[in-house]
């Protein structure tokens, strides 16, 4: 269409083809900006745009699938292994129950158990409750992520201005809950594990838990033989478990590393991307690549949680213990 033409031009006798339409839009003087300005843009877009097409590559090209099974390439790409460590008996402070998941009687009498998503506000209560005098203390809060299962726990800033919720300012800790822990359930805290490690300035943890019998914490740990190593340890009681976390909280000061009394050293918890940098040039670059994208369209556009949820699903697809996952 030529811009050119008068309005009046298109009469009774203009018909558009099948499948067009023509939109006529008025623009006022001054709306449109200078042509400097225009070009500056469309070379941000520019850009962006073939960031994107290199990650989607990069990411075997569906972002959607988070916990497929690895090709061998990139097994032999990626050195990173889990590993589980021993607790040491300590005795908590405080006593706590564990939660008690609910459940509907149907009409044949028929106990039928309630889906975490129809508990989340009650189990999220449970966990602010618990540690409620230590959020307190350190300026932290418990949010929701994605109406999910999910909590993570960060600066109460975020309850006043949303906002500053992308920056994850002061992050902590990663909370998957499952009412049943099952292997899948652990290649999905690890990847919630990476996709925070990703977005967030610190190091940070992660928490499986049915808040019952099962706690186990994550965090990248310090590379051995060459090898990345993500690292858990697993609690039973749920007392000692809010022992640790309340402890972790608390330990704003220390950094990468902290002193947790399931532990009789301290631990030092490692940033993915300096882990796989350590490795060697030979190990992991794709997932490297990636994890390099990310960064620089987030330093455009802002942080992004599925973004950072790919590459982390890239990540733990490459981890052997999750090879076989589907």
């Amino acid at each position: 269409m030529d811009p050119t033409l008068f309005i009046n031009n298109f009469g009774k006798n203009f018909g558009p083809a099948e499948g067009e339409v023509h939109v006529l839009v008025v623009v006022p003087e001054g709306a449109v900006g200078s042509a400097s300005e225009t070009s500056k843009f469309d070379k941000l877009v520019e850009k962006v745009d073939k960031m994107n097409d290199k990650l989607d590559k990069t990411m075997l090209g569906k972002r959607k699938v988070r916990h497929s099974s690895a090709s061998s390439s990139l097994l032999d790409n990626l050195h990173v292994r889990l590993r589980a460590s021993r607790a040491v008996p300590f005795e908590p402070e405080k006593h706590v129950e564990p939660f008690m998941w609910g459940c509907i009687v149907d009409e044949r009498g028929q106990k039928i158990k309630l889906t975490e998503e129809q508990q989340r506000e009650r189990y999220r209560e449970y966990v602010k409750v618990n540690i409620g005098d230590t959020l307190a203390k350190n300026k932290l809060c418990v949010y929701g992520v994605d109406k999910g299962e999910d909590m993570i726990i960060l600066s109460d800033q975020v309850l006043e201005n949303r906002l500053e919720l992308e920056m994850l300012p002061d992050v902590r800790l990663i909370i998957e809950v499952k009412q049943k822990v099952e292997r899948r359930s652990i290649s999905q805290a690890v990847s919630e594990l990476i996709a925070l490690d990703i977005m967030a300035a610190e190091p940070v943890m992660a928490l499986l838990t049915d808040l019952q019998k099962h706690w186990q914490f994550f965090w990248v740990a310090d590379p051995t033989n060459n090898r990345g190593t993500i690292e858990s340890v697993t609690i039973c009681d749920p007392s000692k478990a809010f022992a640790v976390i309340k402890t972790l909280l608390a330990s704003a000061d220390a950094g990468a590393v902290v002193s947790l009394p399931c532990f009789q050293e301290p631990i030092k918890r490692r940033k993915i991307s300096g882990v796989l940098a350590s490795i060697g040039e030979g190990g992991g670059t794709g997932i490297r690549e990636s994890i390099e994208r990310y960064y620089d369209i987030a330093s455009m556009l802002g942080p992004d949680w599925e973004m950072a949820r790919a590459v982390a699903g890239q990540i733990t697809r490459s981890i052997p213990t999750f090879s076989p996952i589907s």
